[in-house]
This record gives structure tokens, sequence and C-alpha cells, in this order.
């Protein structure tokens, strides 16, 4: 979150809680570059339903170590979902020599599943995606060598059987 998106998320905790915000400049200021810090990776409408389920959890004020807690968890169990398979199909702009560029697409689609931009994808999409062949049917070069096969086979069968 930015600073600014960090004083909208005070105004909102204001309302709800006024144990949380400080009240002299100096230490608004000092808070404000607190919870800003320890909050640049999490969303600011995440960090809004954090305080919301914190309140419906506890009667302690909430801490910036209370959102960014929550942020981490969600985030560790979307990674959890994203299954370690990179299909070269996906992203033909690619050089598959490319080892960096590999590297850098790894790391932005991790990075948007983390952000919740893109779904993790897992395994029931990647069922989906496979084809059912048909069984077909046999050809005749086929039929005549099964059944030339079967007779030989009957012929062993039958040859052992007389002795």
């Amino acid at each position: 979150m930015t600073p600014a998106e960090t004083l909208e998320l005070f105004e909102l905790i204001s309302r709800i809680d006024d144990r949380v915000l400080r009240t002299t400049e100096d230490e608004q200021a000092a808070q404000l570059m607190l919870w800003s810090t320890a909050l640049r990776y999490v969303p600011f409408d995440f960090a809004g339903r954090a305080i919301g389920e914190h309140y419906a959890e506890s009667a302690f004020p909430v801490m910036p170590k209370d959102i960014a807690t929550r942020w981490r968890k969600v985030g560790r169990e979307r990674l959890e979902r994203l299954p370690d398979t990179f299909e070269p199909c996906a992203y033909p702009q690619l050089d598959p020599d490319d080892e960096a560029g590999y590297r850098a697409a790894l790391r932005a689609r991790r990075e948007a599943v983390l952000a919740g931009t893109v779904r993790p994808g897992g395994l029931p999409e990647l069922r989906a995606a496979s084809v059912r062949v048909s069984p077909g049917r046999p050809n005749d070069e086929y039929l005549r060598a099964r059944e030339e096969m079967r007779r030989r086979r009957l012929d062993r069968t039958g040859s052992e059987v007389k002795r």
C-alpha cells in the first residue's frame, strides 16, 4: 500500500477503533511511515477485509502485523495451488533456449498469482485440456495379422496337448 492508501486505511480504522491512531503530528508521521512500509505489498482492499476479520476475532487494536500476517497466509495458500509446470505454448513469445526469459516469465506468473490478478490454475485445468482419443477401427492389415497370430497360438497349444 502507498502512504496515501495507508492514510485512507487509518480513516477507516478511526471510525472503528480510536485506540489505534496516535495523537501528535510526529507520532502520526512515524506511524504512517511504519504502517505503509509494513503493508507495502498488501493490497488496499485486502487490508480493509483483514481489519474486519481482525475485529471479528479480537478485541485488541489492529496492528500492521495482523494485516500482513493474513496477507502472507493468503499468498502462501495461493502459491501452494500453483502447479510447478510451465507450459511453453502459453508463452509463444519466448525462445525455448532463453533461460533468463523463462525465469522472468515464471517469476511474473508467480507474482501475479500472489497478487491475485491471475488464478493459480491447477490439476483440474490441466486435466480439462487433455483430449480423449477415440478407439478407432482396426485396419485390414491389423485384422489379418491378429488372425494369423491366433492360428499359430492354436497350432502350438494343440501340438502341446497331443503329447
